[in-house]
């Protein structure tokens, strides 16, 4: 029953091309390396001795980043092709991050946050439009799912590893693994994967959206969707904000511990989440009408 069960398991990772199976690899060393992130709020507390109220302030600058960098990622992808703006943000962030552990001032790190995020999250547009271009048609959908399951997969080892750092060298050592990652992931890319031009669905099916396209903003399904979308973020948001600040305070947790209970989150995913997308797939559970919609809202 258990072989039957990993021989199950294992089928959902067959089929995908090689170019696939590098953007999974670059994306979980990218995110493996994200070790700032889970223990920013820490380091600006403990470390740099800001107020909650500053703390929050720079948060704040970090998700407005996040949301121009988003915006600005899947414009330029359409502009100058997403091999471009992955190559330039993540060698970009990466470099920024060796600069970042010397900015200490609230303004300076306001500012400083806001351009980091804008840059870094450039790359998370351009990415999903790579996986259009390399999927095949036919795993289109568990080649995200595997993509997804290497970020996170990454976030759960990157808070062990740096709650380790942060004990052994400091909160310094993280931003200078975190730009290395950056930089190698990228380079692994440039190295092994060619540019490829594609579209993400064919001209006939594009030509039949276009038909019969209505305005996004009279689309009930999709806005129960970014409403979905928002609760989900604030909720998971916080544990990179205030959850590792309340271990510390209320249990007096150590970054290791920290980091191991944030470990956890990405261990479930990795169980559970390709199977599931594997058994929708096999039963031909009906997602293609939702897959094209969102799709033709991005073009």
């Amino acid at each position: 029953m258990i072989k039957n069960a990993l021989r199950r398991y294992f089928s959902n990772f067959k089929g995908f091309s090689r170019e696939i199976w590098i953007l999974t690899l670059i994306t979980f060393i990218n995110r493996a390396g994200t070790m700032v992130l889970p223990f920013l709020s820490k380091y600006l507390k403990e470390n740099l001795h800001f107020s909650y109220s500053q703390v929050g302030w720079i948060m704040v600058c970090f998700g407005a980043g996040s949301m121009i960098g988003s915006w600005l990622g899947g414009k330029l992808s359409d502009k100058i092709g997403f091999y471009r703006i992955m190559i330039f943000s993540l060698l970009t962030s990466g470099l920024a991050l060796f600069a970042m552990q010397f900015v200490t001032t609230f303004v300076g790190l306001c500012v400083s946050m806001f351009l980091l995020m804008s840059v870094a999250d450039m790359f998370r547009p351009a990415m999903f439009v790579s996986l259009s271009v390399y999927a095949k048609p036919e795993n289109r959908t568990r080649a995200l799912t595997l993509v997804r399951l290497a970020i996170n997969l990454g976030f759960a080892a990157g808070p062990a590893m740096g709650g380790l750092i942060i004990m052994n060298i400091g909160y310094s050592g993280l931003f200078w693994v975190d730009g290395a990652t950056c930089i190698i992931a990228i380079l692994i890319f440039w190295m092994k994967v060619k540019e490829k031009k594609g579209t993400l669905i064919s001209k006939e099916e594009k030509q039949s959206l276009e038909a019969s396209r209505e305005s996004v903003f009279k689309d009930r399904p999709f806005w129960i969707f970014l409403v979905s979308c928002l609760i989900s973020g604030v909720l998971f948001f916080q544990l990179f904000t205030t959850l590792p600040l309340y271990h510390r305070e209320q249990f007096d947790m150590t970054e290791l511990q920290t980091g191991l209970l944030l470990t956890m989150n990405g261990i479930m995913i990795f169980f559970l989440e390709m199977p599931i997308v594997g058994y929708v797939e096999r039963n031909k559970i009906d997602k293609e009408n939702g897959n094209y919609r969102l799709l033709a809202y991005g073009n």
